[in-house]
């Protein structure tokens, strides 16, 4: 498998829009970010579980993809 980069944005737990904010603050448990578009604040925790989990499927979803590759390769020769 070749090395891959995977970009998960945080977003809205209420609306679904990408957060954006100030790059060069960091964030803390407990902290709360507010979303531009609808002005809720979301829990950096939660915001967080979810990146994970996001990030999780799509790691998994490409591996399975490049060993599928890898099988179908091996099961031609």
């Amino acid at each position: 498998m070749k090395n891959k980069e995977f970009h998960i944005s945080l977003k809205c737990l209420f609306c679904g829009s990408e957060l954006k904010g100030d790059t060069e603050k960091e964030y803390i448990s407990g902290d709360m970010i507010k979303c531009q578009e609808c002005s809720e604040l979301n829990d950096y925790d939660s915001l967080k579980d979810v990146a994970i989990e996001e990030g999780k499927a799509a790691v998994t979803s490409y591996a399975k993809d490049e060993i599928s590759k890898m099988l179908k390769g091996i099961f031609k020769k």
